[in-house]
């Protein structure tokens, strides 16, 4: 049997550009991930930048001078005054739900102990009385490993918050410095093109990705304004039927429906879940009886609202809205969520414009030299 053999000659050039690729890439892969913190935070002000610059612009353009800086902060303020009425109505009731229900916590312990109320009564009647006895020793058991841990619990969620605070007024500064310098580094980079078809073709490109953006952020806040409309409904008559839950939590809970809906998929089942426990602290019924709600609504949501919305105002496909949320869940978190549909829709834009591009006639690149035009001049005049 015959080894037959093959010989590859590569030149010294070859080689040293591929090398050079090669490192380039790792080179880059390595980067992004070391920055991957610093560019979400970029990422994530941008895109913030993005959908703030409408209502800025609109109120720069009625100011007397036309101040960006002025209407940036008019937006800022009126966005931190919003949030300060929001958390001035929601505090006092859920603070007060959540006093009456450790105030009520012991009376809850004594009647499950003596075998009487609600959950007793289940017990009794299911025969579960063992396992709830596991149940307890178990939980004194871990008591004293939960006690000691509690005190580096408490370290660890202050870092936490305190890690997300400066994270969050870190966004909301460069959000403030790209909504007031953001058109003059736009016009310094059109300033940079010399060929005016390119400069044309796109600017044409960026103002199609700008309204994917907005319209984006409009289809989203209309999401959530649906889903606090029918959360609303749904706490005014949990209300009419559980007298223990109180008028003045429909509200604040609504707000947080709004909130919390504004993230894609995942924002409607932490806002539930937030809901749910914030109902439970008062009557267990209502709780279950949400949860039935959102169970059903969520499927609505996910599978018919969403989409619907979000391809109306994207221009994509109900399918490729669902596709790019779970890529981008999966590669980003909520994060990922949240700018998943906009990076597709841009993605979608440039496609187009690139195989449009493609299309069109090309026009003759080789140039004459001077020999050649001499020769064409002389037979033409023949």
């Amino acid at each position: 049997m015959s080894i037959m053999r093959v010989k590859v000659d590569i030149d010294t050039r070859t080689f040293v550009r591929l090398l050079l690729v090669v490192t380039g890439f790792s080179l880059a892969i390595f980067m992004v991930w070391k920055l991957s913190t610093a560019l979400t935070i970029l990422g994530i002000s941008a895109f913030l930048a993005l959908a703030l610059n409408p209502p800025v612009s609109a109120i720069a353009n009625r100011l007397p001078g036309h101040s960006r800086v002025l209407a940036t902060a008019l937006s800022y303020l009126f966005v931190l005054a919003i949030v300060g009425v929001f958390i001035y109505i929601a505090l006092p009731p859920i603070v007060n739900e959540t006093s009456k229900f450790i105030s009520a916590l012991p009376q809850h312990v004594e009647q499950l102990s003596s075998r009487q109320g609600v959950v007793a009564d289940l017990v009794n009647r299911y025969n579960l009385q063992d396992q709830l006895s596991r149940l307890v020793e178990g939980a004194q058991q871990q008591a004293s490993g939960l006690a000691q841990g509690v005190g580096s619990s408490v370290v660890n969620g202050v870092s936490s918050i305190l890690t997300g605070f400066v994270t969050l007024i870190t966004v909301l500064v460069l959000t403030f410095l790209m909504l007031i310098e953001g058109p003059r580094w736009i016009e310094r980079l059109w300033s940079l093109y010399r060929d005016p078809k390119k400069l044309l073709r796109h600017q044409k490109l960026s103002i199609k990705m700008y309204r994917v953006v907005t319209s984006y952020v409009n289809g989203q806040v209309l999401v959530a304004s649906i889903a606090a409309a029918a959360g609303l409904a749904t706490l005014l008559v949990l209300v009419f039927l559980f007298p223990n839950i109180g008028m003045g939590v429909v509200i604040p809970l609504t707000g947080i429906i709004f909130i919390t809906d504004l993230i894609p998929m995942v924002g409607a089942t932490i806002g539930a879940v937030m809901v749910i426990l914030a109902l439970a602290l008062s009557d267990l019924g209502a709780a279950l009886a949400f949860t039935v709600y959102f169970i059903v609504y969520q499927q609505v949501e996910n599978n018919f609202i969403q989409p619907l919305v979000q391809s109306r105002t994207v221009a994509l496909s109900a399918l490729s809205i669902f596709v790019a949320i779970i890529v981008g869940i999966s590669l980003l978190g909520i994060i990922g969520g949240i700018v998943a549909i906009p990076i597709a829709g841009c993605l979608r834009v440039f496609l187009i414009d690139h195989m449009e591009h493609r299309r069109m006639p090309k026009e003759p690149t080789e140039k004459l030299g001077t020999w050649r035009k001499l020769v064409a001049k002389a037979t033409a005049n023949d």
